[in-house]
């Protein structure tokens, strides 16, 4: 496997990354990891690690290879670039000297890793898994991000070659399969498998709780956002609602975690004096369950110009705590419909922070409503999105490929 997150689940976004590889090897499977040097979602080294040109560690039954990658806080867009580009580079090298394995699976984003996997696999003469998490460049043109015409250019090339070169694609929802059929890909060659939250690890736990009582929320009516703060998000609706909700003493607006945007929005919330705005950094994964627990509705918000290129992970993290969601999303995003289809949250267009004001009054006086699009919720992923069975659909999805090649 390729990708550039893996780290300790206390102090990482890449738990998922993790149970995967911690349940394939449960398995049967022998499971090496190629990444970089943890440094996700700030920019420097975690402690404990050196960003080296090559490392090795076991993790829970993972072989981990870490190769050098340029790492820097400042997240602007040439910067991203060199490191994806150098993380895919040396990604390529460790994948020379670890050996012949017997599938391959990269992880888009960063696309241009894509290419070390491709010629990786021809190298040992493997099949090669493309497995899309964010459409990109996609996302990086709808929001702004890439605007320089050549490389707009030079990275859809990328994109669809990869896209050809691919033995099978895995995308994580229904809306990024129809994306790439509409780019020409075969439907046989694309399989859906979602991202997962798992219901045994992530419980539906007391609302008043120590995470409520050390940040100063007992008693409040408190709409979370845990995630990253990114160029797909539309905070900007939030702090315009908080605004317009600053006299309501009994509301509370938690924002956890960190990215590209945090500055930014810490400035407008700044600015206007609000005082109903909390700000907290991630927390460690042992508090994740209760830090989800504390919050009354979970926010899930996406900039209107990327919501068929993003899918939160976040969302169903709060279908698994039993809380209802409040998705600040466009009515055709697939966050919408998952929401409006399993009856487990409101749903506010972006761009209407009035609208998105009133929706927390309501909510606020319907404690019914949400506790039963919590129930709801959980139930939901329980029967669709849990871990169980999504790291079964990659077991046999595994299995498929690598016997389709073996009889080619």
């Amino acid at each position: 496997m390729l990708g550039q997150h893996y780290a300790p689940e206390e102090i990482s976004g890449s738990f998922l990354a993790k149970e995967l590889t911690e349940d394939l090897i449960k398995m049967g499977y022998q499971i090496t990891y190629i990444t970089c040097a943890p440094s996700y979602p700030m920019g420097k080294v975690y402690d404990g690690y050196r960003n080296r040109f090559f490392t090795r560690e076991m993790m829970d039954g993972t072989r981990v290879i870490r190769s050098w990658s340029y790492i820097s806080p400042k997240r602007t867009f040439w910067r991203r670039i060199l490191n994806f580009g150098t993380f895919s580079a040396t990604a390529f090298i460790a994948g020379l000297l670890v050996g012949k394995p017997e599938v391959m699976l990269s992880f888009s984003p960063p696309l241009p890793l894509g290419i070390s996997a491709w010629v990786l696999s021809r190298v040992w003469r493997v099949p090669w898994i493309l497995y899309v998490g964010d459409i990109y460049p996609e996302i990086a043109i709808v929001t702004g991000l890439l605007r320089n015409r050549a490389a707009i250019s030079l990275f859809l090339t990328l994109e669809r070659f990869l896209y050809r070169k691919a033995d099978h694609i895995e995308v994580i929802s229904e809306g990024f399969r129809e994306n790439l059929q509409n780019k020409g890909v075969p439907p046989e060659k694309l399989s859906v498998i979602p991202m997962w939250a798992d219901p045994d690890v992530i419980r539906p736990l007391p609302k008043e709780n120590n995470f409520r009582q050390e940040n100063g929320l007992s008693g409040k009516f408190v709409v979370m956002h845990a995630g990253n703060f990114g160029v797909n998000n539309s905070l900007e609706d939030l702090v315009e609602a908080a605004d317009l909700l600053k006299a309501d003493d009994g509301i509370r607006f938690v924002m956890v975690g960190e990215g590209e945007k945090k500055e930014e929005i810490c400035n407008q919330v700044a600015q206007r004096k609000l005082k109903n705005v909390l700000f907290l950094p991630y927390q460690p994964r042992s508090a994740y369950e209760t830090m989800l627990a504390a919050a009354d509705v979970g926010l899930i918000s996406l900039n209107p110009e990327a919501h068929y290129t993003s899918f939160p992970s976040k969302t169903l993290n709060i279908m698994a705590s039993e809380r209802a969601i409040l998705a600040v999303v466009d009515d055709k995003s697939e966050i919408a419909w998952l929401v409006r289809n399993y009856n487990c949250g409101a749903v506010v267009p972006p761009a209407r922070p009035d609208l998105l004001a009133q929706t927390i009054i309501n909510l606020r006086g319907a404690p019914d409503q949400l506790v039963a699009w919590g129930q709801k919720g959980r139930q939901t992923l329980i029967q669709h999105f849990s871990r169980k069975h999504c790291i079964d659909l990659y077991d046999a999805i595994f299995r498929r490929i690598n016997n389709e090649f073996t009889n080619r």
